[in-house]
């Protein structure tokens, strides 16, 4: 690592230029065909204008040092010139409220900074440059005030990002296909359904999550977790925005003449779903739910996975996917009347590090598995 470090440094792009030029290096991995790249730029620049976005993403790139430049901790971009300077790596990440409780029951608030996908120059590659960029990025993300966690998902497999400090936890998903005999029956039932309150990206919404947060915090503070660390991020109506501002943007470029708005259904404060609108995947993920611990309320539970049948039907998507799903959703009661299948994700592995301030030291590697805290509410909200 050391000579990687006298050859290239760590910046955050504050240039909106050199961010442009970030998007039109990995458009050909992450923007076609499905964007041109006129609509990929777009995107892009609609998520930077969001809320969320504007609070606490950080542009974070790999750039080459110049000759006689032995500057150290320095990550200004005002060196670097769009068009004229290699960014070699390049990544986003995003900042999102969490909370964390150590083995001694200290309950720590603070910031999860969530990695978005690495993308490295191909002509870059093989040589060790992600790894010495995501070892300098966790260093200084650790150092950021009020720090405590930083997460990404792997597309790359269980192994690599674990080895570098993001502890692979489990990562399943509950899958519904639209098309499927039963699902396609209860879409029919659900469509003229007017029970429950739809969900819309306002203030009431964030009221509403907010008020949630303080239940999975009480949760938390649970008995049940003594001697255990426990580790979750937090959603707000601005971090749903990030993600559902996407599938508006897909959905004008389909010509959809109905665009995106409502983005869940609450039942009550024990049964709601919270969706986004994938069409590069052709997938509504459930990004947050809460279903009744009430095992006997099988019916809350068929209303508002019909309502998600229901609204991916309307935007002509093929699945309702829902991360790290609880086992009430596999109930006879359910499955009898609903086609859901449970899996491992094969992508978008969750991984997660939690900075060593907050757990005494760094957990040592011949822990193993016992070492990995309990993520609670590890859903697809937090995707980034």
């Amino acid at each position: 690592m050391g000579e990687l470090a006298a050859m290239y440094r760590l910046v955050e792009l504050t240039k909106e230029e050199l961010k442009v030029q970030t998007k039109v290096d990995d458009f050909e991995m992450w923007g076609a065909p499905a964007l041109t790249k006129e609509q990929y730029q777009k995107k892009e620049a609609l998520q930077r204008a969001t809320a969320f976005s504007q609070r606490g993403s950080i542009f974070w790139a790999l750039v080459g040092r110049v000759q006689g430049d032995d500057s150290s901790g320095d990550a200004s971009d005002a060196a670097v010139n769009a068009g004229k300077d290699l960014i070699y790596c390049h990544c986003e990440s995003h900042r999102f409220d969490c909370v964390f409780r150590n083995r001694k029951g200290e309950i720590v608030h603070g910031f999860s900074h969530h990695i978005g996908s690495v993308f490295t120059l191909p002509s870059h590659r093989k040589n060790g440059l992600a790894s010495f960029f995501l070892t300098e990025i966790a260093k200084s993300m650790a150092k950021r005030p009020n720090a405590v966690a930083s997460v990404l998902y792997s597309d790359i497999g269980p192994t690599y990002y674990d080895k570098l400090g993001w502890r692979l936890h489990p990562s399943t998903i509950a899958e519904l296909n639209v098309a499927a005999a039963r699902n396609t029956a209860a879409i029919e039932t659900g469509k003229d359904a007017s029970t429950g309150t739809k969900l819309f990206l306002d203030q009431e919404l964030d009221a509403f999550l907010a008020q949630d947060n303080r239940c999975i915090v009480d949760e938390m503070s649970g008995g049940q977790y003594d001697g255990k660390e426990v580790f979750a991020a937090l959603p707000t109506r601005d971090s749903i925005e990030w993600q559902f501002c996407i599938g508006v943007h897909y959905a004008n470029i389909r010509g959809f003449k109905d665009l995106p708005s409502q983005c869940g259904l609450k039942l009550d404060n024990d049964a709601f779903v919270v969706w986004c609108h994938n069409l590069k995947e052709s997938t509504l993920y459930i990004v947050r739910a809460r279903f009744p611990k009430d095992a006997s309320r099988h019916d809350a539970v068929l209303q508002l996975l019909r309502a998600a049948l229901v609204e991916a039907k309307a935007f002509q998507l093929d699945h309702v996917a829902i991360w790290d799903p609880p086992s009430l959703l596999f109930a006879p009661e359910i499955v009898s009347k609903l086609d859901v299948v449970k899996e491992e994700r094969q992508d978008s592995l969750s991984s997660a590090m939690i900075f060593a301030q907050h757990r005494g030291g760094q957990a040592s590697a011949a822990e193993g598995n016992a070492a990995l805290p309990i993520w609670i509410a590890n859903e697809k909200f937090a995707w980034v």
